[in-house]
Formats: structure tokens, sequence, C-alpha cells
């Protein structure tokens, strides 16, 4: 059991499930660059849901867009929100005064108000940006890469 659960939170886990897709390498990449934007952004809890609904609207792998936005975990969660909140106000030119709130509980990020919520979701586009693209493209090279070493193998056992 224990060996199944470290082997379901390791990257390789969810690399081999988007090579396993049948989508074209693009439409998984683009779905794969959708869900680590929303990972970033401070949206707990509601991640998976509204990366599925817009790569449905936008016609991209669904479980690629789940599938990044687990780029925010329990071990990556807080982190992140943290550097979401210091990037965003960095962006903004606000000086950092980080209160006393529990970073895994929408709610209490709530209660602060835009003090704590306005520079995070700035600093959540700006580096979900950043990160999205660095992933549609690295993943869609290696994707292609794949489907090129699936066509030359098919070609050479037709021969």
């Amino acid at each position: 059991m224990k060996n199944r659960i470290k082997k379901a939170l390791s990257i390789r886990f969810y690399i081999k499930k988007l090579m396993e897709l049948k989508d074209r390498p693009d439409e998984t990449a683009k779905g794969l660059a959708l869900g680590v934007f929303i990972g970033f952004l401070p949206v707990n809890g509601f991640q998976v849901l509204i990366a599925v609904t817009i790569a449905t609207l936008t016609r991209v792998s669904k479980v690629a867009a789940a599938i990044g936005t687990h780029v925010t975990n329990p071990w990556t969660t807080i982190p992140i929100l943290i550097i979401d909140y210091y990037v965003g106000c960095f962006l903004i030119g606000k000086k950092p005064c980080f209160p006393h709130v529990d970073l895994s509980s929408l709610q209490s990020i709530i209660s602060c108000g835009k003090e704590i919520i306005v520079p995070m979701f700035v600093g959540g586009v700006f580096l979900g940006a950043i990160f999205s693209v660095l992933s549609y493209f690295g993943i869609k090279k290696l994707l292609e890469k794949e489907v090129n070493t699936i066509k030359n193998y098919v070609k050479k056992v037709a021969k």
C-alpha cells in the first residue's frame, strides 16, 4: 500500500500517465499548461474543477489539465502560496506584511481580505504564466519525441 501511494505521488507516475494519453501532443501539452497555470492560483480545493471546466470549454486534454494542477499538492501548497504572495507584493510594489494566517485554509485566507489575496493572485498569475509556458514546451517536446520514436519503430517493424 505504501509503495502504491509513493508511486502515485511521483513525477514519473504523472509523466507516464501523460504519455499514455491518446490525445495529440499539442492538445495534451495545452491541457497540462492550463493545469499548471491554475495550480499556481490561490484557489485551493477548486483547482481541478476549474482546470477541467476550462479544458472542456477550450477543447484541450482534461486529464492533462487535472494532472497539471498537481503542481500544488500537500507538500507544495504552502510554499507556493507564500512565494505567490511575495512575488505579488514585489510586482505591485507593496511591502510584504504577512500576518499570521493558516494558508491551508481558504476561509482563513479570505478573512485576511485583499491584503493577502490580491498579491497572491498577482503572484500566482505571474508564476503560473511562466511555469505553464515552460511545461507546455517541455511536455510537447517530450511527447513529440515519443510519437516519433513509435513511428520509427512501426516503420522498422513493417519493413
